[in-house]
């Protein structure tokens, strides 16, 4: 099935949709650079000045660090797993919802990892994506709760209990204050606006309002080429997307696929 998301058209089989695969691009880049190039023939790296130092933010003015500090990591197997993660359970939320929205809710979990470090790393240099990570397994958890997801490939869990557990184990070890060199308070920022920002744009009055809005620019029902599709069709259009929502793209009947395929082939717009 393939639909359009703001004028682009996207395949939910794709393995790496534009976002995730620049940020992917974007990420190893800098780590490259700084973790290899820089180092072996300059011998410099440039992990003070993108990494996250709030103090320097505040005293210095590099207000461009609580963005550049998610681009920058502390060794291989931090990249690794952040980016692993990313793709894993990124891919599926950004062809859900398209690129703009999943690259707004990245930056914006990425932000709020950013800030939560100004609490607890005030003195201290706070880098990788993984508060923004954090926040797009929220969110994957909030869209996709009884997806099975292979813990060490092997034992099947649904998401909603294994990323629940997740969150769980980093709000215990952020409030213990471990000590193992790890900002578990900018997870916990992550998270926090991640579902903060999903509950919002979700459910209640003016959440729902936007929602109405976000439906109808990137997906409006057509009929023959012009005009609207009757009112019936809208509701069931509407009550697909609750489902997508709520249970996954797999949980579409092959009907329901073709009504959501077809009501995505419309004129784009400037």
């Amino acid at each position: 099935m393939s639909s359009l998301r703001g004028g682009v058209a996207y395949d939910p089989t794709g393995v790496f949709p534009p976002t995730i695969k620049w940020l992917l691009i974007a990420n190893v880049a800098v780590y490259v650079l700084d973790g290899i190039l820089l180092p072996a023939f300059l011998g410099i790296h440039l992990t003070g000045i993108l990494g996250l130092t709030p103090a320097w933010v505040i005293e210095r003015g590099w207000v461009w660090q609580p963005l550049t500090y998610m681009f920058v990591h502390g060794g291989f197997f931090h990249l690794a797993f952040n980016m692993f993660a990313l793709w894993m359970f990124g891919g599926e939320i950004e062809r859900l919802w398209g690129s703009g929205e999943f690259l707004k809710y990245y930056v914006l979990c990425g932000l709020g990892a950013a800030a939560l470090s100004f609490i607890g790393f005030y003195h201290s240099t706070v880098v990788g994506a993984s508060g923004a990570v954090f926040g797009i397994l929220i969110a994957f958890g909030m869209l996709f709760p009884n997806r099975y997801i292979f813990l060490w490939f092997l034992i099947p869990i649904k998401a909603k209990y294994l990323i629940g557990g997740l969150a769980a184990i980093e709000i215990l070890t952020g409030i213990s204050g471990s000590g193992d060199g790890v900002a578990h308070l900018a997870h916990i920022g992550g998270m926090v606006v991640g579902f903060s920002y999903l509950r919002w744009w979700r459910e209640g009055g003016p959440a729902d309002r936007l929602r109405t809005r976000w439906r109808r620019r990137h997906l409006e029902v057509v009929q023959g080429g012009a005009g609207r599709a009757p009112r019936a069709r809208e509701a069931e259009i509407d009550r697909i997307l609750d489902k997508i929502s709520e249970h996954g793209l797999e949980s579409l009947t092959a009907e329901e696929e073709r009504i959501l395929d077809e009501a995505s082939r419309r004129p784009e717009r400037d």
